[in-house]
């Protein structure tokens, strides 16, 4: 019996050879294929004028830049889940700012509207949610509130490429939006690499200044000033030109990638909404007028030694299952950077209790059957 792989990077001989080819024209200049990728974005409705994409290396350094962007004060603080990727607070104290640390719901794993207005201070600058495995937050909730407490509202939209919400693509929202194109997302730029979107105009020549090292070297480049000077902190973000071609080439596949994880997400849930409504799992909810992408699919099981009996059940079984985050609050360097809001219990809980299931573009149907199967199993042990 074959191992049910938990990832696969997605990906073929085709997109390869379309990317070697394209680097080769360009002789890894990157002049040219920033357009292409651009023009690539807009045919799938990822790209208008209102959202400039820039190209980084990863999403990290979207999101650092994003951050840089911000030039936070002493004392300035960014609201953030403590259920994400260290990447996200990481950026922001980088850029000196403190991190307030908000719960979570349980239906979505996202920020709790309730959670951020309680931790609203004078010093808030932003506010950070990171829809968890491509499903919306609760973003118009959240965006009511930036505007009320005269936050800026960012996004972590690492999970979200293909995701949308009321058509509308996430990482689009805010001011700024960091998406990932990591090998272990639905679509890779080879690798690793990030896009930072930016809809807000006030952010744009900061954003374009801090990539080229803090320079304005786009301004000399467009003919605005005779030469270009250092004008603020910066550094080297931009995405390989390889990865560019890459990404333009695997960006072709997005609608038919998303439309197939999709499906098989929806299998999953089918197939276990029973084991949900006997109360041995809880599933995701959906918001409502949420596209997902099918970025991860995860259960909740009651307690955290029913989530680690059940994935030592799935690996006898040859089915790889993995827990995610573990709470950033809960660590010395959350302790020393940040504060809580609340007793967190939902995060504290959630991250004792959830298990991610094999999710890729390599999978079929009969995968998922088998891997619902090996569940439905475990509950009768």
């Amino acid at each position: 019996m074959d191992w049910i792989r938990f990832n696969k990077p997605f990906g073929d001989e085709e997109i390869f050879n379309r990317a070697t080819e394209t680097s080769r024209r360009r002789l890894f200049d990157n002049d040219g294929i920033e357009e292409m990728l651009q023009r690539r974005l807009s045919s799938i409705d990822l790209y208008s004028e209102s959202a400039s994409p820039f190209f980084m290396q990863s999403a990290t350094a979207a999101l650092e830049v994003m951050a840089l962007a911000m030039d936070f004060k002493s004392g300035d603080e960014v609201i953030i889940p403590s259920f994400t990727y260290p990447a996200t607070a990481n950026a922001f104290v980088r850029a000196g700012a403190s991190i307030v640390f908000a719960d979570i719901e349980q239906d979505t794993c996202n920020l709790d509207p309730k959670s951020v207005e309680r931790a609203i201070t004078e010093r808030t600058r932003a506010i950070v949610p990171i829809h968890y495995g491509g499903v919306a937050a609760d973003i118009q909730s959240l965006m009511d509130i930036a505007k009320a407490s005269g936050a800026v509202l960012l996004e972590d939209a690492a999970h979200c490429i293909g995701a949308s919400f009321m058509g509308q693509p996430l990482g689009t929202f805010g001011a700024m939006g960091a998406v990932s194109f990591h090998c272990s997302k639905n679509i890779t730029s080879a690798g690793s690499g990030g896009c930072l979107f930016v809809t807000d105009e006030g952010y744009r020549e900061k954003v374009s200044e801090i990539i080229y090292q803090g320079t304005d070297r786009v301004a000399y480049r467009e003919g605005k000033v005779s030469s270009y000077r250092w004008k603020r902190p910066g550094g080297e973000y931009q995405m390989p030109v390889f990865s560019m071609a890459y990404l333009e080439a695997s960006l072709g596949r997005l609608i038919q990638v998303t439309d197939r994880r999709r499906e098989l997400w929806l299998r999953y849930q089918s197939q276990l909404s029973q084991l949900e409504t006997e109360g041995y799992i809880k599933l995701c909810r959906v918001p409502k007028n949420a596209g997902i992408n099918g970025h991860v699919f995860y259960v909740l099981l009651n307690f955290r030694k029913e989530r680690d009996y059940l994935k030592a059940h799935l690996h006898k079984h040859r089915i790889e299952a993995f827990t995610h985050y573990e709470p950033l609050h809960d660590t010395a360097i959350g302790r020393s950077r940040g504060r809580c809001e609340g007793d967190m219990s939902v995060t504290n809980s959630v991250a004792g209790r959830l298990l991610r299931l094999p999710m890729h573009m390599g999978l079929k149907d009969e995968d998922i059957d088998r891997v619902c199967s090996a569940i439905c199993e475990c509950k009768e042990v």
